[in-house]
Protein backbone atom coordinates (compact mmCIF):
# COMPACT_ATOMS: atom_id res chain seq x y z
CA UNK A 1 0.00 0.00 0.00
CA UNK A 2 1.37 3.69 -1.10
CA UNK A 3 1.82 6.19 1.69
CA UNK A 4 -1.03 8.31 0.29
CA UNK A 5 -3.64 5.62 0.65
CA UNK A 6 -1.94 4.40 3.72
CA UNK A 7 -2.67 8.04 5.37
CA UNK A 8 -6.05 7.57 3.80
CA UNK A 9 -6.86 4.61 5.42
CA UNK A 10 -5.28 5.72 8.35
CA UNK A 11 -7.66 8.77 8.59
CA UNK A 12 -10.70 6.42 7.76
CA UNK A 13 -10.47 4.28 10.70
CA UNK A 14 -9.88 7.00 13.08
CA UNK A 15 -13.16 8.81 11.45
CA UNK A 16 -14.98 5.60 12.27
CA UNK A 17 -13.73 4.77 15.90
CA UNK A 18 -14.88 8.63 16.22
CA UNK A 19 -17.94 7.92 15.19
CA UNK A 20 -18.95 4.69 17.05
CA UNK A 21 -17.57 5.96 20.37
CA UNK A 22 -20.04 9.33 19.82
CA UNK A 23 -22.78 6.92 18.96
CA UNK A 24 -21.71 4.83 22.51
CA UNK A 25 -21.65 7.97 24.42
CA UNK A 26 -24.67 10.00 23.61
CA UNK A 27 -26.88 6.75 23.04
CA UNK A 28 -28.14 7.00 26.88
CA UNK A 29 -29.34 10.53 26.03
CA UNK A 30 -32.38 8.45 23.80
CA UNK A 31 -33.84 7.61 27.34
CA UNK A 32 -34.11 11.47 28.75
CA UNK A 33 -37.50 12.40 28.53
CA UNK A 34 -38.07 16.09 27.88
CA UNK A 35 -37.65 18.18 30.62
CA UNK A 36 -35.10 15.94 32.39
CA UNK A 37 -32.23 17.50 33.96
CA UNK A 38 -28.52 16.10 33.62
CA UNK A 39 -28.55 15.99 37.20
CA UNK A 40 -24.41 14.43 38.20
CA UNK A 41 -26.69 11.04 39.56
CA UNK A 42 -27.49 10.36 36.34
CA UNK A 43 -24.58 11.69 34.13
CA UNK A 44 -22.13 9.17 36.25
CA UNK A 45 -23.61 6.32 34.89
CA UNK A 46 -23.93 7.41 31.49
CA UNK A 47 -20.44 8.24 31.35
CA UNK A 48 -18.65 5.36 33.30
CA UNK A 49 -20.09 2.78 31.14
CA UNK A 50 -18.88 4.47 28.27
CA UNK A 51 -15.09 4.94 29.34
CA UNK A 52 -14.93 1.51 30.58
CA UNK A 53 -16.07 -0.25 27.40
CA UNK A 54 -12.95 2.15 26.06
CA UNK A 55 -10.99 1.40 28.33
CA UNK A 56 -11.26 -2.35 27.79
CA UNK A 57 -11.88 -2.33 23.98
CA UNK A 58 -8.44 -0.33 23.47
CA UNK A 59 -6.84 -2.68 25.57
CA UNK A 60 -7.74 -5.32 23.58
CA UNK A 61 -7.21 -3.24 20.13
CA UNK A 62 -3.51 -1.89 20.85
CA UNK A 63 -2.28 -4.45 23.28
CA UNK A 64 -3.53 -7.75 24.24
CA UNK A 65 -4.92 -9.08 20.62
CA UNK A 66 -1.85 -7.70 18.58
CA UNK A 67 0.94 -9.06 20.90
CA UNK A 68 -0.71 -12.29 22.02
CA UNK A 69 -3.47 -13.51 19.47
CA UNK A 70 -1.50 -13.14 16.52
CA UNK A 71 1.52 -14.47 17.98
CA UNK A 72 -0.17 -17.50 18.53
CA UNK A 73 0.40 -17.68 22.09
CA UNK A 74 -3.64 -18.12 22.62
CA UNK A 75 -3.28 -19.21 26.41
CA UNK A 76 -1.78 -16.10 27.43
CA UNK A 77 -4.23 -14.36 25.30
CA UNK A 78 -7.53 -15.90 26.94
CA UNK A 79 -6.47 -15.73 30.50
CA UNK A 80 -5.31 -11.69 30.03
CA UNK A 81 -9.01 -11.21 28.29
CA UNK A 82 -10.88 -12.55 30.74
CA UNK A 83 -8.68 -11.26 33.35
CA UNK A 84 -9.30 -7.98 31.72
CA UNK A 85 -13.03 -8.70 31.56
CA UNK A 86 -13.79 -9.57 34.74
CA UNK A 87 -11.71 -7.01 36.64
CA UNK A 88 -13.44 -4.02 34.59
CA UNK A 89 -16.86 -5.70 35.58
CA UNK A 90 -16.02 -5.33 39.54
CA UNK A 91 -14.38 -2.16 39.65
CA UNK A 92 -16.93 -0.60 37.51
CA UNK A 93 -19.62 -2.24 39.91
CA UNK A 94 -17.86 -1.13 43.05
CA UNK A 95 -17.51 2.60 41.39
CA UNK A 96 -20.93 2.57 40.72
CA UNK A 97 -21.60 1.66 44.34
CA UNK A 98 -19.15 4.42 45.72
CA UNK A 99 -20.70 7.04 43.49
CA UNK A 100 -24.32 6.30 44.90
CA UNK A 101 -23.31 6.80 48.14
CA UNK A 102 -22.35 10.55 47.03
CA UNK A 103 -25.77 11.09 45.95
CA UNK A 104 -28.19 11.78 48.66
CA UNK A 105 -31.35 10.63 46.22
CA UNK A 106 -29.30 7.90 45.04
CA UNK A 107 -28.28 6.48 48.64
CA UNK A 108 -31.85 6.98 50.19
CA UNK A 109 -33.00 4.68 47.59
CA UNK A 110 -30.16 1.93 48.16
CA UNK A 111 -31.31 2.37 51.89
CA UNK A 112 -34.77 0.93 51.38
CA UNK A 113 -33.85 -2.43 48.87
CA UNK A 114 -33.61 -5.50 51.65
CA UNK A 115 -30.33 -6.37 52.67
CA UNK A 116 -31.24 -10.36 51.17
CA UNK A 117 -31.50 -8.32 47.34
CA UNK A 118 -28.37 -6.39 47.83
CA UNK A 119 -26.41 -9.51 47.27
CA UNK A 120 -28.49 -10.82 44.12
CA UNK A 121 -28.29 -7.35 42.59
CA UNK A 122 -24.48 -6.89 43.29
CA UNK A 123 -24.34 -10.07 41.08
CA UNK A 124 -26.71 -9.00 38.34
CA UNK A 125 -24.72 -6.02 38.08
CA UNK A 126 -21.25 -7.53 37.94
CA UNK A 127 -22.31 -10.25 35.56
CA UNK A 128 -24.16 -7.47 33.31
CA UNK A 129 -21.08 -5.62 33.76
CA UNK A 130 -18.95 -8.63 32.49
CA UNK A 131 -21.27 -8.79 29.81
CA UNK A 132 -20.65 -5.53 28.58
CA UNK A 133 -16.92 -5.60 28.47
CA UNK A 134 -17.04 -9.14 27.13
CA UNK A 135 -19.07 -7.55 24.13
CA UNK A 136 -16.15 -4.42 24.16
CA UNK A 137 -13.68 -7.36 23.67
CA UNK A 138 -14.75 -9.30 21.31
CA UNK A 139 -15.84 -6.01 19.11
CA UNK A 140 -11.77 -4.74 19.36
CA UNK A 141 -10.29 -8.53 18.55
CA UNK A 142 -12.92 -9.00 15.56
CA UNK A 143 -12.13 -5.34 14.31
CA UNK A 144 -8.23 -5.88 14.64
CA UNK A 145 -8.64 -9.13 12.81
CA UNK A 146 -10.84 -7.83 10.09
CA UNK A 147 -8.18 -5.15 9.65
CA UNK A 148 -5.48 -7.53 9.28
CA UNK A 149 -7.23 -9.38 7.00
CA UNK A 150 -7.57 -6.46 4.83
CA UNK A 151 -4.30 -5.48 4.64
CA UNK A 152 -3.21 -8.67 3.97
CA UNK A 153 -6.31 -9.21 1.11
CA UNK A 154 -4.79 -5.79 -0.34
CA UNK A 155 -1.65 -6.76 -0.30
CA UNK A 156 -2.08 -9.96 -1.80
CA UNK A 157 -3.76 -8.36 -4.48
CA UNK A 158 -1.16 -5.55 -5.41
CA UNK A 159 1.70 -8.64 -5.34
CA UNK A 160 -0.65 -10.67 -7.91
CA UNK A 161 -1.23 -7.29 -9.79
CA UNK A 162 2.83 -7.01 -9.86
CA UNK A 163 3.19 -10.59 -10.39
CA UNK A 164 0.66 -9.80 -13.53
CA UNK A 165 2.38 -7.01 -14.88
CA UNK A 166 5.79 -8.72 -14.86
CA UNK A 167 4.79 -11.53 -16.22
CA UNK A 168 3.14 -9.31 -19.46
CA UNK A 169 6.75 -7.49 -19.50
CA UNK A 170 8.53 -10.84 -19.71
CA UNK A 171 6.03 -12.10 -22.57
CA UNK A 172 6.71 -8.81 -24.08
CA UNK A 173 10.03 -8.72 -23.99
CA UNK A 174 10.22 -12.33 -24.94
CA UNK A 175 8.01 -12.25 -27.86
CA UNK A 176 10.02 -9.10 -29.39
CA UNK A 177 13.27 -10.71 -28.60
CA UNK A 178 11.64 -13.73 -30.82
CA UNK A 179 10.49 -11.41 -33.25
CA UNK A 180 14.07 -9.83 -33.55
CA UNK A 181 15.76 -13.19 -34.08
CA UNK A 182 13.33 -13.83 -37.15
CA UNK A 183 15.02 -11.25 -39.24
CA UNK A 184 18.54 -12.65 -39.26
CA UNK A 185 17.26 -16.07 -39.27
CA UNK A 186 14.55 -15.25 -42.53
CA UNK A 187 17.68 -13.32 -44.13
CA UNK A 188 20.45 -16.11 -43.47
CA UNK A 189 17.99 -18.81 -45.50
CA UNK A 190 16.95 -16.56 -48.31
CA UNK A 191 20.80 -15.31 -49.09
CA UNK A 192 21.65 -18.47 -49.07
CA UNK A 193 18.81 -19.51 -51.75
CA UNK A 194 20.19 -16.08 -53.94
CA UNK A 195 23.99 -17.23 -53.26
CA UNK A 196 23.07 -20.46 -55.00
CA UNK A 197 21.49 -18.95 -57.86
CA UNK A 198 24.26 -16.56 -58.48
CA UNK A 199 26.55 -19.75 -59.46
CA UNK A 200 24.43 -20.82 -62.13
CA UNK A 201 21.98 -17.83 -63.40
CA UNK A 202 23.31 -14.29 -62.64
CA UNK A 203 20.27 -12.98 -63.81
CA UNK A 204 17.92 -14.62 -61.71
CA UNK A 205 20.03 -13.95 -58.96
CA UNK A 206 19.15 -10.50 -59.87
CA UNK A 207 15.60 -10.34 -59.99
CA UNK A 208 15.45 -12.53 -56.51
CA UNK A 209 17.25 -9.35 -54.85
CA UNK A 210 15.10 -7.47 -56.59
CA UNK A 211 12.33 -9.04 -54.93
CA UNK A 212 13.72 -9.69 -51.34
CA UNK A 213 14.35 -5.85 -51.56
CA UNK A 214 10.58 -5.30 -51.50
CA UNK A 215 10.15 -8.05 -48.92
CA UNK A 216 12.47 -6.86 -46.39
CA UNK A 217 9.61 -3.91 -45.52
CA UNK A 218 7.46 -6.45 -44.45
CA UNK A 219 10.25 -7.95 -42.48
CA UNK A 220 11.53 -5.36 -40.67
CA UNK A 221 8.95 -2.83 -40.11
CA UNK A 222 5.49 -4.80 -40.00
CA UNK A 223 7.74 -7.56 -38.12
CA UNK A 224 7.65 -4.85 -35.08
CA UNK A 225 3.65 -5.01 -34.86
CA UNK A 226 2.16 -6.94 -32.43
CA UNK A 227 -0.27 -8.16 -34.98
CA UNK A 228 -0.19 -7.40 -38.96
CA UNK A 229 -3.14 -7.66 -41.37
CA UNK A 230 -3.85 -11.00 -42.90
CA UNK A 231 -3.56 -10.16 -46.90
CA UNK A 232 -0.24 -8.42 -46.05
CA UNK A 233 1.38 -11.72 -44.72
CA UNK A 234 -0.05 -13.47 -47.70
CA UNK A 235 1.31 -11.11 -49.81
CA UNK A 236 4.58 -11.57 -48.09
CA UNK A 237 4.31 -15.82 -48.63
CA UNK A 238 3.48 -15.25 -52.28
CA UNK A 239 6.47 -13.18 -52.70
CA UNK A 240 8.95 -15.66 -50.88
CA UNK A 241 7.46 -18.44 -52.49
CA UNK A 242 8.23 -17.04 -56.10
CA UNK A 243 11.66 -16.17 -54.74
CA UNK A 244 11.92 -19.90 -53.94
CA UNK A 245 10.78 -21.22 -57.19
CA UNK A 246 13.91 -19.67 -58.85
CA UNK A 247 16.39 -22.52 -57.56
CA UNK A 248 12.94 -25.32 -57.33
CA UNK A 249 13.95 -27.86 -60.01
CA UNK A 250 10.62 -28.31 -62.20
CA UNK A 251 10.48 -32.08 -60.84
CA UNK A 252 9.03 -30.03 -57.82
CA UNK A 253 5.18 -28.88 -57.79
CA UNK A 254 4.82 -25.97 -56.36
CA UNK A 255 0.66 -25.26 -55.39
CA UNK A 256 -0.56 -22.36 -53.14
CA UNK A 257 -3.87 -22.02 -52.38
CA UNK A 258 -5.03 -18.51 -50.58
CA UNK A 259 -9.28 -18.74 -49.30
CA UNK A 260 -9.71 -15.70 -47.41
CA UNK A 261 -13.39 -13.29 -47.59
CA UNK A 262 -12.81 -9.81 -49.21
CA UNK A 263 -12.79 -7.64 -47.81
CA UNK A 264 -10.96 -9.56 -44.63
CA UNK A 265 -10.18 -7.61 -41.65
CA UNK A 266 -8.48 -10.65 -39.98
CA UNK A 267 -4.94 -9.99 -38.07
CA UNK A 268 -2.18 -12.37 -37.48
CA UNK A 269 1.00 -11.99 -35.99
CA UNK A 270 3.59 -11.01 -38.71
CA UNK A 271 6.12 -13.87 -40.10
CA UNK A 272 4.70 -16.94 -37.99
CA UNK A 273 3.78 -19.35 -40.75
CA UNK A 274 7.16 -18.23 -42.92
CA UNK A 275 9.13 -21.07 -41.02
CA UNK A 276 6.63 -23.74 -42.18
CA UNK A 277 6.93 -22.87 -45.57
CA UNK A 278 11.02 -22.73 -45.23
CA UNK A 279 10.86 -26.13 -43.57
CA UNK A 280 8.94 -27.36 -46.54
CA UNK A 281 11.16 -26.26 -49.20
CA UNK A 282 14.36 -27.88 -46.99
CA UNK A 283 12.82 -30.62 -46.46
CA UNK A 284 9.85 -31.45 -49.38
CA UNK A 285 12.40 -30.87 -52.60
CA UNK A 286 13.92 -34.13 -54.04
CA UNK A 287 17.58 -34.33 -54.82
CA UNK A 288 16.06 -36.17 -58.21
CA UNK A 289 12.71 -37.55 -58.85
CA UNK A 290 9.36 -35.72 -58.39
CA UNK A 291 8.12 -33.93 -55.38
CA UNK A 292 5.47 -31.57 -54.06
CA UNK A 293 5.10 -28.33 -51.82
CA UNK A 294 1.12 -28.04 -50.96
CA UNK A 295 0.77 -24.11 -48.90
CA UNK A 296 -3.35 -23.62 -48.28
CA UNK A 297 -4.23 -20.77 -46.08
CA UNK A 298 -7.83 -20.20 -45.33
CA UNK A 299 -9.71 -17.40 -43.29
CA UNK A 300 -13.56 -17.99 -42.17
CA UNK A 301 -15.47 -16.66 -38.47
CA UNK A 302 -13.77 -19.68 -36.95
CA UNK A 303 -10.20 -18.15 -37.20
CA UNK A 304 -7.02 -18.82 -39.34
CA UNK A 305 -5.68 -21.86 -40.83
CA UNK A 306 -2.57 -22.18 -42.53
CA UNK A 307 -1.87 -26.27 -43.58
CA UNK A 308 1.62 -26.97 -45.26
CA UNK A 309 2.19 -30.37 -46.26
CA UNK A 310 5.39 -32.10 -48.70
CA UNK A 311 6.53 -34.43 -49.76
CA UNK A 312 9.19 -35.75 -46.99
CA UNK A 313 12.55 -35.94 -48.01
CA UNK A 314 14.87 -35.36 -44.48
CA UNK A 315 17.81 -34.08 -44.75
CA UNK A 316 21.15 -35.62 -43.62
CA UNK A 317 22.33 -35.05 -40.21
CA UNK A 318 25.66 -33.36 -41.41
CA UNK A 319 23.44 -30.36 -43.48
CA UNK A 320 23.09 -27.88 -40.35
CA UNK A 321 21.18 -25.26 -42.32
CA UNK A 322 18.69 -23.35 -40.60
CA UNK A 323 19.58 -25.57 -37.41
CA UNK A 324 16.03 -26.00 -36.99
CA UNK A 325 15.53 -22.92 -34.83
CA UNK A 326 12.53 -22.00 -37.02
CA UNK A 327 9.79 -24.28 -35.67
CA UNK A 328 11.11 -23.77 -32.09
CA UNK A 329 10.45 -20.38 -32.53
CA UNK A 330 7.07 -20.81 -34.20
CA UNK A 331 5.95 -23.03 -30.78
CA UNK A 332 6.95 -19.80 -28.40
CA UNK A 333 5.75 -17.30 -30.35
CA UNK A 334 2.31 -18.77 -30.53
CA UNK A 335 1.88 -19.18 -26.77
CA UNK A 336 3.27 -15.80 -26.11
CA UNK A 337 0.77 -14.06 -29.10
CA UNK A 338 -2.17 -16.49 -28.50
CA UNK A 339 -1.93 -18.44 -25.26
CA UNK A 340 -3.93 -21.74 -25.33
CA UNK A 341 -6.15 -20.29 -28.75
CA UNK A 342 -4.51 -22.16 -31.06
CA UNK A 343 -3.51 -25.30 -32.26
CA UNK A 344 -0.33 -27.36 -34.23
CA UNK A 345 -0.80 -30.55 -35.54
CA UNK A 346 2.57 -31.63 -37.33
CA UNK A 347 4.25 -34.94 -38.32
CA UNK A 348 4.11 -37.23 -41.10
CA UNK A 349 1.15 -39.92 -43.17
CA UNK A 350 1.56 -41.83 -45.65
CA UNK A 351 4.39 -44.38 -44.73
CA UNK A 352 6.41 -41.28 -43.58
CA UNK A 353 6.44 -40.27 -47.05
CA UNK A 354 4.46 -36.62 -46.54
CA UNK A 355 5.09 -34.46 -43.84
CA UNK A 356 1.98 -32.29 -42.72
CA UNK A 357 2.06 -28.92 -40.34
CA UNK A 358 -1.16 -27.45 -39.38
CA UNK A 359 -1.63 -24.25 -37.73
CA UNK A 360 -5.44 -23.05 -36.52
CA UNK A 361 -5.23 -19.67 -34.41
CA UNK A 362 -9.11 -19.15 -33.09
CA UNK A 363 -8.20 -15.58 -31.70
CA UNK A 364 -7.98 -13.06 -35.13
Amino acid sequence: MNRQASTTYRKTIIAIHVAVWLVVFLAPLTFFNRGDRFEAEKLVPMISYPLAMMAVFYTMYLHITPRYFFAQDRRRFWILTVALVVTVGVLLHLWMNFTHGLFPKTAEMMHHIPPEHHIRMDVWMILRNISSMAVATAIATMSIITMRWQKAETARQEAELARQKAETARADAELKNLRNQINPHFLLNTLNNIYALTAFDPTRAQEAIMQLSGMLRHVLYDNQQEFVKLQDEVAFIHSYVNLMKMRTPKTCRINVEVDIPEPCNKLVAPLIFISLIENAFKHGIAASGESFISISIKADTEGIECNVENSNHPKLQTDRSGHGIGLQQVQKRLELSYGNRFSWEKGTKENDSIYFSKIMIYDT
